[in-house]
């Protein structure tokens, strides 16, 4: 018996009109294409081009422009993680403390966030956002800095972790904020600046002039830094003699931290651990209040 094709079937049985149209295809789409059958999901999985449309792997044709692209799905369901403000205007090139202006990330904010099921779903060992790359081209340096205050004065530090020479994956960066622990998600000031030959969120100063600190130093660690790193964790943190202490009554979780305690229990639950980027300290100073 002859069967019938239509031309619409005939079309789709020729692989290199399959690819034609899969390289057309947004990400959400592309992701989704995996599923109609196998035909559409091998050359997903085998073309490198596809591979680098779904950030699985480093797109070298952007390799030394100034572009910067998000990773489309990683941008939306992990929105506080990707910078977007520009503080490199006027206001902020006379040196004003600019970090409170700055996006902070938010666990909070984290589509795994709103529901037990949905975090169940994101942390599994086998999701593939976990090696997704945050952006091409991809980040290859990154180092934190984190600062202190207290009665003191004020100090800080400066670490910096391997060179990421297949690019920062999403999971990596994701398992670094964890680490960072509860005390941090409580109530410090957390940011991702992109920094590098075109900073992205990256002020020139994080102190302006004061009568009560000698900023210069600790300014220019972190201009060097800026330049010499593709991404910085910015971490600030203050103390004084009445902080309380989780055991005590009158310790109040913030909603960061509430979170960050569900996606440790998930972990715990799923048998998983938090895995730590692996970090060197290179640099510290402290200064005196006048």
């Amino acid at each position: 018996m002859h069967i019938h094709h239509s031309a619409q079937t005939r079309a789709l049985a020729i692989p290199e009109i399959v690819i034609s149209i899969l390289h057309q295809m947004d990400m959400d789409t592309l992701i989704a294409a995996q599923r109609v059958c196998h035909a559409w999901a091998d050359p997903i999985r085998r073309l490198r081009s596809l591979q680098k449309a779904l950030f699985f792997i480093p797109d070298s044709d952007k390799s030394g422009t100034n572009t910067r692209v998000y990773n489309p799905l990683l941008a939306r369901v992990f929105d506080s993680a990707f910078p977007s403000e520009d503080l490199r205007g006027p206001s902020n090139a006379k040196g004003c403390k600019v970090t409170e202006n700055m996006k902070q990330v938010a666990l909070s904010h984290f589509d795994l966030a709103k529901s037990p099921t949905k975090r169940e779903i994101y942390l599994r060992p086998e999701a593939s956002w976990r090696r997704m790359l945050t952006q091409q081209p991809p980040i290859l340096t990154v180092g934190q800095f984190s600062t202190g205050t207290g009665p003191m004065g004020l100090n800080w530090h400066q670490k910096r972790a391997a060179r990421q020479d297949e690019g920062l994956r999403m999971g990596t960066l994701f398992e670094w904020l964890v680490n960072l622990g509860r005390y941090k998600w409580n109530d410090a000031m957390i940011a991702i600046c992109l920094g590098g030959a075109e900073p992205l969120n990256t002020p020139p100063k994080i102190m302006g002039p004061s009568t009560y600190l000698f900023a210069d130093n600790i300014n220019e660690d972190w201009r060097i830094m800026c330049a010499d790193f593709d991404l910085m964790l910015m971490t600030g943190t203050s103390s004084s003699c009445t902080d309380f202490e989780p055991d005590d009554p009158d310790y109040e979780k913030s909603t960061d931290e509430v979170v960050w305690e569900e996606i440790c229990e998930t972990y715990s639950k799923l048998g998983l651990t938090v895995a730590g980027l692996k970090m060197e300290e290179y640099n510290e100073g402290f200064e005196w209040w006048d």
